[in-house]
């Protein structure tokens, strides 16, 4: 097998090192809700999580911060409880952009937090999602952090297989990846729709072992079957000619 289905057992020293930071993640979490605040998890840490198997094993790559996500409007007050838990701000950076994104530095790792948007590639309201899982943002809001990077590297393929490995499809709220979701948001944005499916064209082609390829191949069937609004066709007329995304320098400029 070659790419994400050939990545080698993680080092037991990386894989302790990923079940501390979760554990410092998941209170950090507990922490913010007692201060009236609704973070979560996302990233390698919230797959982890979300995956028992994945987790008896520590992880399947090493994992290099924490993410996480609060609603909009809640970037101070998260702010107070990341020092209060020793965490240094980068001042600057979250002065101008605090409002959306903010970097904070611990003695052992770096934490980023996102406020409402998850912005890359593409722009993906988060609101509402909050109250459906936690300490994670839901399973398919993960795999959405995912699907919409258009230039996927093996770290972020290797994590969708992860992801789609351990949660069957499904419609609705649930431990599953939920195609209702998934066709909100595609049907009406021929873009996002565009990016989604061509990274599950790409995470195939990596090779992953074959559920998890009959599931991908289910899913990307779902996303072409799919309905799509009148403004998703209109945009795809003009289809490649136009870009349909941004790069993340871009949008962290």
């Amino acid at each position: 097998m070659t790419g994400a289905a050939a990545r080698a057992t993680l080092e037991p020293a990386a894989a302790a090192r990923n079940l501390q930071m979760l554990a410092a993640a998941v209170e950090l979490v507990e922490r913010a809700r007692a201060a009236g605040v609704e973070a979560r998890l996302l990233g390698g840490l919230g797959i982890l999580h979300h995956d028992p198997g994945l987790r008896e094993r520590g992880g399947s790559r090493p994992i290099n911060d924490i993410d996480l996500m609060v609603p909009a409007g809640q970037h101070r007050q998260i702010g107070r409880v990341l020092v209060d838990a020793g965490y240094l701000a980068e001042e600057r950076f979250n002065a101008l952009n605090g409002h959306r994104r903010m970097v904070f530095h611990g003695s052992d790792w770096d934490l980023d937090v996102l406020v409402g948007i998850f912005e890359m590639c593409h722009r993906i309201d988060m609101s509402g999602r909050f109250e459906l899982d936690y300490p994670t943002l839901p399973v398919t809001d993960l795999l959405l952090t995912k699907l919409q990077i258009v230039k996927l590297n093996a770290k972020d393929a290797g994590d969708t297989v992860d992801l789609v490995g351990a949660h069957e499809l499904g419609e609705g709220h649930g431990d599953h990846i939920d195609l209702a979701r998934l066709w909100g948001l595609a049907r009406d944005d021929w873009g996002l729709w565009r990016t989604i499916t061509g990274t599950l064209q790409t995470v195939v082609a990596t090779g992953p072992p074959a559920a998890v390829g009959e599931r991908l191949d289910a899913l990307l069937a779902a996303l072409y079957e799919v309905p799509k609004s009148a403004r998703w066709k209109l945009r795809a007329r003009v289809g490649d000619r136009v870009p349909w995304y941004v790069l993340p320098d871009e949008v962290n400029q």
